[in-house]
């Protein structure tokens, strides 16, 4: 929906300002319910990771935040690899998405994240970082990603 600027006369209230600026098409879910995790990946227990669409004067933006676990943290050295899958079209972008990441056990070097038309969500780091135990996804966001 676009941008509609306010009649002239209108009452202007708290609410019709918000969704005037922001609309939540998605709640945020958890990206569990929304796909699968690769083999060695899940979610973690303390920040669970989930993805939320808005609407922000008429953009679409897809945000993501949480984490997630990597039980063998070498298999994202030197490799991009898949950790999550998304089942349904209608949460993977037409063209491929990515943005640099925090890791723990990465030597301070970020993670590369990657949201492919596939519906794959990927993540490497390089082989001096030695690999990486928890991805943060926070800070993530797609506009217009359809």
């Amino acid at each position: 929906m676009p941008y509609e600027p306010f009649a002239a006369g209108e009452t202007i209230t708290a609410e019709k300002m918000r969704t005037r600026f922001t609309e939540i098409i998605m709640d945020w879910t958890p990206l569990a319910s929304l796909g699968s995790f690769a083999s060695g990946f899940s979610a973690n227990p303390g920040m669970a990771p989930a993805m939320q669409i808005v609407r922000e004067m008429g953009v679409v933006q897809w945000r993501y935040q949480g984490r997630i676990n990597n039980a063998t943290p070498s298999s994202l050295s030197n490799t991009t690899t898949t950790m999550f899958t998304f089942a349904s079209t209608d949460h993977r972008p037409i063209a491929e998405r990515g943005m640099s990441a925090y890791a723990s056990s990465s030597a301070h070097y970020p993670v590369r994240l990657g949201l492919m038309v596939s519906g794959n969500l990927t993540g490497s780091v390089p082989t001096a970082g030695g690999g990486a135990a928890t991805i943060w996804l926070d800070g993530f966001v797609i506009t217009n990603p359809r």
